[in-house]
């Protein structure tokens, strides 16, 4: 989740991937972000999912750029439309079947029912470039952001949930997680209305 919310597509004291905003979490591709989960692209990432991995990718919002929520996101959930921008680096092709992409500028629109501590009726879309090894754009991704679930502990992860509906990886499932830099109580106490962070997306 400017979808990123990518709610793109919906904050711990510290640095991106601290553990102290959501209980449970720490740093992306860690036993602490997704119970159980190893490496992006191995099984243990998302159990018997190994094969499955199309592309696997470091995502966070540009320096200076963080994913805009309107009206700020506060302690009772409310609808809220979040805009963005996420950077999209690091990718790699678990499968062989996206070895081309190698990074990605992803423009995130969602709407959801959220709070600082959860996201349901998650509805937006995202539109990914996809740059190669020579830094050239190599194609496009649309993607549909949705999440019917009530998300706790991490809703802002329900921004990078969804499918490909086309372009490059069309087919695709999406999923993913962004730790956020907001101190849980400070969204609480004054409302956020912004979110810096990062975390991984992967599709497949």
């Amino acid at each position: 989740m400017n979808v990123a919310w990518v709610i793109a597509l919906a904050v711990a004291a510290g640095t991106p991937g601290s553990a102290a905003f959501w209980p449970g979490a720490g740093t992306p591709g860690s036993g602490a972000f997704w119970p159980g989960a190893g490496t992006p692209g191995s099984g243990a990432f998302w159990p018997g999912a190994a094969e499955a991995v199309a592309l696997s990718c470091a995502a966070a919002t540009p320096a200076g750029r963080p994913l805009v929520f309107q009206p700020k996101v506060g302690l009772t959930p409310r609808r809220v439309e979040a805009r963005g921008h996420l950077e999209l680096t690091g990718c790699t092709s678990p499968d062989g079947s996206a070895t081309a992409l190698r990074s990605g500028w992803a423009s995130v629109k969602a709407t959801a029912q959220a709070s600082c501590a959860s996201a349901r009726q998650v509805r937006g879309s995202a539109v990914i470039t996809w740059f190669g090894t020579n830094g050239r754009p190599v194609g496009t991704s649309r993607l549909s952001v949705r999440a019917d679930r009530l998300v706790a502990q991490r809703p802002a992860d329900t921004l990078l949930t969804g499918s490909v509906t086309a372009g490059r990886m069309a087919g695709e499932r999406v999923k993913g997680g962004i730790s956020p830099a907001t101190a849980l109580l400070d969204c609480a106490t004054r409302g956020m209305a912004a979110l810096p962070g990062s975390g991984r997306i992967v599709f497949g």
